[in-house]
C-alpha cells in the first residue's frame, strides 16, 4: 500500500472517529494487520492516527458544549496507569507469535458485547441511578480498563469509554461521546510514548494518518449533532458488529473477505452521513428561497 494513502485514510477514519466517539484505531488495527504489519507496529501506528482524530475531535466537542473536562481528567489519568500494563503484555505475547490471536479475540469478544448493549439492551434505570453515586470510583474503573484496552488493541480506548458512560455513569449519549474523546489524549498518548521506547514506530505513516485524521474529526463531530441519540446507537451498534465480523474472517485467513468487510462498512458509514449533509443543505436553500421570496 502506498504510503500517500495514509493521508486520505486518516481523513475518512478521522470522521467517523469524530462522529462516534471511537479514536478510530478500531478501524485501523484491524485492517494493519490484515495488511501484514506486525502487531505491536499496527498498534503503535493506529494510536499516532488516534493521537490526531482524539485532539481535533476534543476541540470540536468542546465547541460544542459535549465534554465534561472533570471526568475526561479522571478517565485519562487512570487510563495511563491501565496502559502501562498493556505495553509489556502486548511485546511478550508478540515474542511468542501470539499478539495476532489475542488481539484479535479481545476485538470479537469486547465488540460483540458492547454492540449488543446498544442494539438489544434495555437500560435499567435504578442501577443507572445506584452507580451514579459512586461517580468518581466508577470513572476510576472506566479509565483503568479502557487505557489496558487501548494500548493491547491500538485503538483509543473511547469504543469503551462511551459505552460505558452512557450505562455505568448515566451519560448522554452525545456528552459520553465528548466526554470519551477528550479522555482518550491521555491514553492514547501514554502508549504512544511506551510503544515508541520499546518498539519500530513508522513515524512518517502516522504523521500522515495524524494530519488526515485532524481534518476530518471536526467533519464527523459537527455532524453528530444532527443526529437523534437512539439514531447515533443504532449506528454504533452495527458498525462493532461489522468490525467483529471483519475480524473473525482475517482469523480464519480470508483476508481478502475480511478487507472488503472493514472497507465497505467505514464506506457505507460516511454514505450515510455524506447524505445527510447533501439534504441539510438542500433544506437550508429551501429556506433561503422561502424568505428571498
Amino acid at each position: 500500500m502506498n504510503i500517500i494513502w495514509f493521508l486520505p485514510l486518516g481523513f475518512f477514519i478521522g470522521i467517523l472517529s469524530g462522529f462516534f466517539g471511537i479514536g478510530g484505531g478500531i478501524i485501523l488495527t484491524p485492517l494493519l494487520l490484515i495488511l501484514g504489519f506486525q502487531p505491536s507496529v499496527a498498534i503503535a501506528t493506529s494510536l499516532m492516527l488516534t493521537l490526531g482524530s482524539t485532539i481535533s475531535s476534543s476541540i470540536s466537542h468542546s465547541k460544542n458544549k459535549n465534554v465534561k473536562w472533570k471526568a475526561s481528567f479522571t478517565i485519562g489519568i487512570a487510563g495511563i496507569v491501565g496502559s502501562q500494563v498493556a505495553v509489556p503484555l502486548v511485546l511478550y505475547l508478540e515474542g511468542n507469535s501470539a499478539a495476532d490471536i489475542v488481539i484479535s479475540i479481545s476485538y470479537i469478544l469486547l465488540l460483540g458485547y458492547f454492540a449488543y448493549g446498544f442494539l438489544f439492551k434495555k437500560e435499567k434505570k435504578n442501577m443507572r441511578a445506584s452507580i451514579n453515586q459512586n461517580q468518581f470510583f466508577t470513572l476510576v474503573l472506566i479509565g483503568l480498563f479502557a487505557g489496558f484496552i487501548s494500548s493491547l488493541m491500538g485503538v483509543s480506548g473511547g469504543f469503551i469509554i462511551t459505552p460505558l458512560l452512557v450505562s455505568a455513569a448515566g451519560y448522554d449519549l452525545k456528552k459520553a461521546v465528548g466526554t470519551s474523546v477528550a479522555a482518550a489524549f491521555l491514553i492514547v498518548f501514554s502508549g504512544i510514548v511506551n510503544y515508541s521506547l520499546n518498539s519500530d514506530v513508522n513515524y512518517i505513516l502516522g504523521i500522515l494518518l495524524i494530519v488526515g485524521a485532524f481534518m476530518g474529526a471536526p467533519v464527523g463531530a459537527n455532524l453528530l449533532n444532527g443526529f437523534e441519540n437512539a439514531t447515533v446507537k443504532k449506528y454504533l451498534g452495527w458498525f462493532y458488529i461489522a468490525i467483529a465480523v471483519s475480524v473473525i474472517f482475517e482469523q480464519m485467513k480470508l483476508k481478502e473477505v475480511s478487507l472488503i468487510i472493514l472497507l465497505s462498512v467505514t464506506v457505507g458509514f460516511l454514505g450515510i452521513l455524506a447524505r445527510r449533509v447533501f439534504v441539510d443543505r438542500k433544506q437550508q436553500k429551501k429556506e433561503q428561497m422561502r424568505h428571498a421570496g
